[in-house]
Formats: C-alpha cells, sequence, structure tokens
C-alpha cells in the first residue's frame, strides 16, 4: 500500500511539472511550418573561393509539367535574406504578366554564417582590409562554377542571365558588367554602394571607358530618397557619369524612390529592376486581372 502512494504522488508531481506541450491530447495535429514551394537549396565547395556556399534555387511552378521548356535565370546575392521577398515579388510579375518566367538562383552561405563578414568579403571590388576585396574570386565562383552546375542541371538559358543585388549586392552587381562583360544581359543594383572605398565603382567605370565604347547591358540602379546622404550623393554621381558615357548596347534605367530608406527600397526596386531588364521578353496578352475581370464580364 505504501508503495503504491509513493507511485501515486510520483506520478502527480510529473503531470503537474510537465510543460504545457506535453499535457495536450495525442490527436491534435502536429506543428506545421510554412514553406516555399519549388525550392531547393545545393551546397557548393568554391574552387574559386576556397569556401563553402549555398545556393537557394527557386524553379516557376511550370518546370515540371512543361520538360520541352528552357528559362531565364535571375542570379541574387543575399539570398538569405531575400528569397522570401523575391518569390512573392515574382509571383506578382507573373500574374500582373510583366515579366517572362524565369528560374532565381540565390547565392548564399551555410546555417550558421557570419552573413555580414561574408558578404563584404565577396561582394566589395577592391581590399579596405583583409576581409574585403574578394569580388574577382567570387564572380569567378558565380561564372565558372554555379552557372554551369545550374544549366547541367537544369534547363537553364546560357544567354539570358541577369544578376541582381542591393547595397554591397549592387556594388556588385554592376561591377560584373566591367569585370565580365556580356556574361550577364541584365544587371539590377538596388541601393548600391557606389561610395565603397572613395569611389572604387566609378574609378572602375573610368579605366573601362578608356579602352572601350562598349558596354553590352541592360541595367537599372535606383535608390531611396531619404537614404543617408553620403551614401546616397555617390550613388546619384555614378548614375549621372554612367548615363555620360552613352555606351553602344547599355540600356540604363534609374530611378528614385520617393520616402523610401536603405532597405524598404528592395520591394519596389525588385518589381521596377526585373520589370525593366526583361522588358525585351515582356510576354504578350493580358494580366491575370484583366483575364479574370473579363470572364465576369462574359
Amino acid at each position: 500500500m505504501k508503495k503504491l502512494l509513493i507511485t501515486s504522488i510520483y506520478a502527480l508531481a510529473l503531470s503537474v511539472a510537465a510543460p504545457a506541450w506535453a499535457q495536450q491530447p495525442a490527436t491534435q495535429a502536429p506543428e506545421r511550418h510554412f514553406v516555399l514551394e519549388n525550392t531547393q537549396i545545393i551546397p557548393v565547395q568554391s574552387q574559386s573561393t576556397g569556401r563553402a556556399h549555398e545556393l537557394v534555387v527557386v524553379l516557376p511552378s511550370s518546370y515540371a509539367a512543361h520538360p520541352e521548356k528552357r528559362y531565364p535565370v535571375l542570379y541574387y546575392l543575399d539570398a538569405y535574406w531575400d528569397t522570401p521577398l523575391l518569390t512573392a515579388t515574382y509571383g506578382n510579375l507573373i500574374y500582373d504578366n510583366q515579366v517572362p518566367e524565369f528560374i532565381m538562383v540565390g547565392l548564399s552561405y551555410p546555417s550558421g554564417a557570419n552573413y555580414d563578414v561574408e558578404r563584404r568579403r565577396d561582394y566589395t571590388i577592391t581590399a579596405t582590409d583583409a576581409d574585403s576585396g574578394k569580388a574577382d574570386a567570387f564572380l569567378g565562383f558565380i561564372t565558372k562554377e554555379v552557372a554551369p552546375l545550374i544549366e547541367s542541371r537544369f534547363r537553364a538559358e546560357k544567354t539570358d542571365r541577369v544578376i541582381s543585388g542591393s547595397s554591397l549586392g549592387g556594388l556588385f552587381a554592376i561591377a560584373a558588367a566591367y569585370k565580365a562583360p556580356g556574361f550577364f544581359a541584365g544587371h539590377i543594383a538596388i541601393s548600391p554602394a557606389a561610395g565603397w572605398d572613395h569611389g572604387a565603382l566609378g574609378k572602375l567605370d573610368a579605366a573601362y571607358a578608356r579602352d572601350h565604347k562598349t558596354l553590352p547591358a541592360r541595367m537599372f540602379i535606383s535608390h531611396g530618397s531619404i537614404e543617408y546622404p553620403a551614401f546616397q550623393q555617390p550613388i546619384a554621381a555614378f548614375q549621372k557619369q554612367l548615363g555620360n558615357r552613352n555606351y553602344r548596347g547599355l540600356a540604363l534605367q534609374t530611378w528614385t524612390m520617393e520616402g523610401l530608406d536603405h532597405t524598404a527600397v528592395k520591394g519596389d526596386g525588385y518589381v521596377r529592376g526585373l520589370m525593366w531588364v526583361w522588358k525585351p521578353k515582356k510576354p504578350a496578352g493580358p494580366s491575370g486581372l484583366t483575364k479574370a475581370m473579363q470572364q465576369q464580364g462574359e
């Protein structure tokens, strides 16, 4: 009897101490998480950078149903931050029939990486310390390793690539036009860090212009109207410098987003940037809303 009493008291103590989740009925549905469809992560150990990277691949919804179709590719930086934004932006633009279907390949790093350190190392075009100025190696990683991998594993076009990024990523996206002319058909630079290292981007353009009259690309460069003045002014100066070059083959659109600061510009910037770089491939026909309204009127 004494043993039974002790056992009962012990059981009671356990039930009191048990956390709330342990007391829930066994029939309760398991916890669920929101998952972005048609996505996968590909780990890559780069020979160009000597470091581990990850690719976040987002396939169009039509990919499985149309095995004969090939797709343009958007290579975008800062995938660890911007993948949700870009997948939503893509869906909205497709519904509005503003852009062609395309594959998205986000450049990322393994879980636990210090993104600020990694991106500063890979996206900057000149070195100001030991942890910067590795953009050439990172560009080699994209052109020699990532693009061939994507184009061999997926039905990706080899002649219709776009590179995009924001802030330091925008700096990299513009520099890629000079360092790998023609490899990317389009460049989207949202609030690019044009003032990096005392205007290294403007100096890169000046050096290129001495020997080249052609810059083959569709390019979009934007910034917010209320960004920190010392960051915003070099962007405006570079936009003007580039516009005055009159490079053959360059289709340039510059844009100022009124009332927006450094990170809020990404939403509007990606909408307008993607529409600009793929304007020549804009699908014919009405938007999703127009079709829906027309069907209701029938």
